[in-house]
């Protein structure tokens, strides 16, 4: 069909559905459209158009060129008597030399008596952009919203949940903890704790712990500010939350190791002022009563026989059910261990000489005290690698000291030791109120003996005496080899009768040692000098020790092979 041909099919179509009001100026002043909003359009059959305002060119266009098939079986469907709507109606604008698109809400109704559509569009180009601007600028706040923080919360008057910018938080579904309170995720609930959930004020990086599903605490900073309606009321709270757990975790590693640094420092330091082994464990025990908070610190080491004897103790004594509990861990050779009880909690740590232990540092809180931390284990770890040097240094200095002390030949002490030990043990003996006796015990034509059989045999014929002695007498009694052919006894809490008795016993054993004599006329025997001290006498050390060297060569002089018990001692005779 040519152009006219369309033009005359529209003007038919015109007069066929207005009729007598072909004339009749539907949007002009006055009109049925006069000043509506929208478009308005009357199309005929085959999406003829009608008659259209301004507004209505663009879906003009669309229904004439069928580019929109939706749209003109609209206008079928209204000729036939039904509505309808197409929403949105897409139609092509060139605007400022761009092409754009404009969006229409399209109403299509019958018109007349069904001779006619009636398309009613309302332009909602605008509205869409808005709306998807919207959109974008939320999603936009939601993604800058998790970048920022890991979620999002709002809070009632109540303090219930109402709103969570994550679908999941701390292994839990969102949904199920809208409308509970704050108390459900936190570790301990009190007024400080909820704080943050209920604030009336701007509150900035506050931290508190909560729980994670799993039961993993976690530790969050919290950001929140109060919310008020229109009329300035308070209606509820909204913030953001960081899980700064793993922050949190490396920050107290650091401090912890930074703390235990400068408290091993401080051990340390006090150590390594004391020269002294026991002097150095003594410090050590101390310092570690305030740097662990402990009630009580002990340092046992490996006795000779292999077993744990306590060496330093600073603090508190322990109850003895602890200290039963203690030894009975030591026996069975742990490495460490520690345990809770009524009276208390212990941590304990093995020290090193080497490979080998040499013994162990014990540590205790009494009653209900805090259970032991990481920080208190690898301190007292670190600790104990000291003390295990000290412990060494210690045994290097006992058996230095017994060397210095210890007569090589016979294993009993030699003169420097027995007098270092007899000073103490006289000075014991005086304070307790108890007496003793001092023997000196001189081999008799020893000389003889290396001259004849040669001092190899001298030697047998001494450690042989040694034997003897250590035979008749107490464990816990002295005895020492002067040098040569001397040697001396110093036994507690006997009188002159029993100190008589001793010697005569000492003297028949001597006889023993005739078989190493240089000959019939020179038998090896014994001579026995006896000083008797009695308590609250007065007597001095030195004088005791007279005494019995002069009584021993009394016995010398009458005759050899014999016992003396010296004059008691007499105040103001020298």
């Amino acid at each position: 069909m040519t152009q006219s041909g369309v033009a005359e099919e529209e003007k038919q179509e015109y007069e066929r559905v207005v009729g007598e009001d072909v004339g009749l100026d539907l949007f002009g002043a006055g009109g049925p459209f006069d000043g509506f909003p929208g478009a308005v359009l009357i199309a005929g059959h085959n999406g003829i158009v009608l008659a259209t305002n301004d507004r209505a060119e663009d879906i003009g266009g669309m229904l004439r060129s069928g580019a929109f098939p939706d749209l003109r079986a609209a206008v079928t469907s209204a000729l036939s008597g039904k509505a309808a709507q197409i929403n949105p109606l897409f139609t092509p604008r060139a605007d400022n030399g761009e092409s754009t698109l404009r969006a229409f809400d399209v109403v299509v109704l019958p018109w007349g008596d069904g001779t006619a559509a009636l398309l009613l569009g309302r332009d909602i180009t605008l509205e869409r952009s808005l709306r998807s601007a919207l959109i974008e600028s939320r999603q936009r706040f939601k993604d800058l919203v998790e970048a920022a923080c890991d979620f999002a919360w709002e809070t009632n008057a109540q303090g219930e949940f109402i709103y969570f910018s994550s679908d999941t938080l701390l292994g839990r579904e969102a949904a199920e903890l809208l409308g509970e309170t704050a108390d459900i995720l936190l570790v301990e609930p009190s007024e400080r704790t909820r704080g943050p959930f209920t604030t009336r004020e701007v509150l900035e990086k506050t931290e508190l712990w909560a729980r994670h599903a799993d039961g993993d605490l976690i530790c969050l900073s919290v950001t929140a500010l109060p919310l008020c309606d229109a009329d300035g009321r308070w209606v509820g709270a909204r913030g953001l939350c960081w899980d700064i757990t793993e922050q949190r975790n490396r920050e107290t590693a650091t401090a912890g190791a930074q703390t235990r640094e400068r408290l091993l420092s401080y051990v340390l330091s006090i150590v390594r002022d004391e020269l002294e082994p026991t002097r150095m464990l003594e410090a050590a025990a101390d310092a570690l009563l305030p740097a662990l908070s402990v009630s009580g610190a002990m340092v046992y080491r490996v006795a000779d026989g292999g077993e744990m004897e306590l060496r330093i103790h600073s603090g508190k004594e322990p109850p003895k059910a602890l200290c039963d509990r203690v030894i009975r861990s030591l026996d069975g050779g742990v490495g460490e261990f520690e345990f809770t009880t009524e009276s208390g909690r212990v941590l304990a740590h093995a020290t090193n000489s080497g490979d080998a232990r040499n013994g162990m540092v014990v540590l205790w809180r009494a009653g209900t005290a805090d259970d032991w931390g990481n920080e208190d284990r690898k301190f007292l770890s670190e600790v104990a690698t000291q003390v295990g040097v000290a412990l060494q240094q210690l045994s290097r200095q006992s058996e230095l000291e017994r060397l210095s002390t210890t007569d090589s030949l016979t294993g009993l002490l030699n003169r420097r030791g027995f007098e270092e030990n007899l000073q103490r043990r006289f000075h014991r003996a005086s304070g307790r109120g108890r007496g003793g006796a001092l023997f000196f015990v001189d081999l008799d034509n020893f000389k003889c003996v290396n001259d004849v059989h040669g001092h190899q045999t001298g030697d047998s014929a001494l450690m042989h005496l040694a034997r003897i002695l250590k035979e008749y007498t107490r464990q816990k009694d002295m005895m020492a080899r002067f040098g040569g052919d001397e040697f001396a006894i110093f036994i507690d809490g006997v009188d002159a009768e029993a100190a008589l008795q001793k010697a005569e016993l000492l003297l028949q054993a001597g006889r023993q040692l005739e078989k190493y004599s240089g000959g019939d006329e020179n038998p090896l025997g014994l001579s026995i000098g006896v000083a008797v001290y009695e308590a609250g006498s007065g007597e001095e050390l030195e004088s005791l020790l007279r005494r019995a060297d002069e009584a021993m060569y009394v016995v010398k002089r009458s005759g050899k092979d014999g016992t003396m018990i010296a004059p008691a001692f007499q105040v103001g005779r020298k």
